[in-house]
């Protein structure tokens, strides 16, 4: 009964905690503290008018925020450096930093820290050239909208002005949000507007706003690092196997660095062979011999060999490259005919058909080659010696190897009379070969 009554007053709430008197184990709680001052008033919140002040920064920092460009982070950012690394320098003087406080600017002091002396004059760089950029990039926007604005109801005008108000943004927030922050990202995000200045200046019918913006077609990664880091520019380097006039197409070709390399990856390799093509096959471009020598020697008759006479192509004294293949056509072989009767009667179209099915003929030999080399390597495998035979190939490869470097149709006359050669010359090695 006296338990029940007890669960009873617990449950009702009436059982009182005991107090230190009447438990002598039980700690009582301190006083309340009486403020020996006035009282304070509560911390400001600055957000309330101070909202977002560096967003952008952030956002530019961290690669992200523009327009037609990939994110792209600062190779600072990736190394998780916060903003004081770089801003080292106190901004306020010590009279007015114990009244406003205190904010520091960056300097290059921070750059030589981690870096060397080389990384100095770097960040001034960096500054000039974003403006420069901008600079360039903003007039020539400001060119292509006077443009579009006269092209009245012109067809492309609504994607011509979209173009150019993402061309805007992207300058704007390339000045807004220091493109020094992550000046890769930045240089990118002018680049691509600069391209939708061109396009859109296309669009309205218009030539292509003047400016020197060769900076920021992608010259920017030479004049941001290179250049203030000595960073040597290589004469030539190998591309796709072949040898290429890297040194010279960075400073004759009008090449920029972005023509080959990504501008969101710092050395990754970008072209392919249709970026060569879009230079080198170019209607405007007649210099093809100074690539395609193999060719060009095979037309001109300047190629030199013991294995039959080179005489120039009949028409080499008077027609250029560009008179037979018309590269400002999706298919500048198909468009050859259409040269032909330019300046010939169309009865003379069988023979371009003869010329440029060659490649049968060039197969032909090709597998006349194979069969001598299995019958040659029968003999060596047997352990027999084969001078001769293995001299006529030699002879045979080389003659094959010139036809196919130089192309039949620029010089039939020699090219078969080369082919024939291979052809003979494997025959005769096969018999070489073959004998005990």
């Amino acid at each position: 009964m006296i338990v029940r009554f007890v669960l009873l007053v617990v449950a009702l709430g009436l059982l009182v905690t005991p107090t230190a008197a009447q438990h002598p184990t039980l700690t009582p709680p301190p006083p309340a503290e009486t403020p020996s001052g006035p009282a304070q008033p509560p911390e400001l919140d600055c957000r309330g008018c101070h909202i977002g002040e560096h967003r952008g920064i952030v956002r530019m920092f961290r690669g992200t925020g523009g327009r037609g460009v990939p994110a792209n982070p600062s190779t600072m950012a990736q190394a998780r450096l916060e903003c004081i690394a770089c801003h080292v320098a106190p901004k306020e003087e010590p009279a007015r930093e114990s009244v406003i406080g205190q904010s520091f600017r960056p300097s290059e002091r921070a750059c030589v820290g981690c870096h060397d002396a080389r990384y100095g004059p770097i960040f001034t760089r960096w500054r000039e050239s974003m403006a420069t950029m901008h600079g360039v990039v903003s007039a020539r926007a400001a060119v292509a909208r006077k443009a579009v604005d006269g092209a009245g109801a012109r067809p492309g005008m609504a994607e011509a002005r979209r173009l150019l108000d993402d061309a805007d943004f992207n300058a704007r927030y390339v000045a807004l949000a220091r493109g020094a922050h992550n000046v890769f990202y930045a240089g990118a995000l002018l680049l691509r507007a600069n391209e939708w200045v061109d396009r859109a200046a296309t669009l309205a019918g218009a030539p292509r706003p003047p400016g020197d913006d060769a900076l920021v077609r992608g010259g920017y990664c030479a004049a941001l690092c290179h250049e203030p880091l000595g960073v040597k520019v290589k004469e030539i380097v190998t591309f796709r196997g072949r040898p290429l006039p890297h040194a010279r197409h960075a400073t004759e070709l009008g090449a920029t660095c972005t023509t080959c390399h990504s501008a969101e990856a710092h050395k990754k390799l970008a072209a392919t062979a249709t970026t060569c093509s879009t230079c080198h096959h170019n209607p405007q471009n007649e210099r093809c011999e100074g690539c395609h020598r193999d060719q060009s020697a095979f037309y001109r008759g300047t190629l030199k060999t013991p294995l039959a006479p080179v005489a120039p192509n009949v028409m080499a004294s008077a027609v250029t490259c560009t008179n037979c293949h018309d590269f400002s056509k999706p298919k500048p072989r198909a468009a050859i005919a259409g040269a032909c009767t330019g300046c010939h009667e169309p009865t003379y179209l069988p023979l371009l058909a003869e010329w440029t099915k060659g490649a049968s003929d060039v197969k032909a030999a090709a597998d006349s080659v194979a069969a001598a080399e299995q019958v040659v390597a029968a003999a060596h495998r047997a352990g027999r010696r084969t001078p001769e035979a293995d001299a006529r190939l030699k002879e045979a490869r080389q003659a094959l190897a010139l036809v196919r470097a130089g192309g039949v149709a620029h010089n039939p006359v020699t090219a078969f009379t080369l082919l024939a050669r291979a052809r003979d010359a494997t025959n005769d090695a096969k018999t070489r070969a073959a004998r005990p």
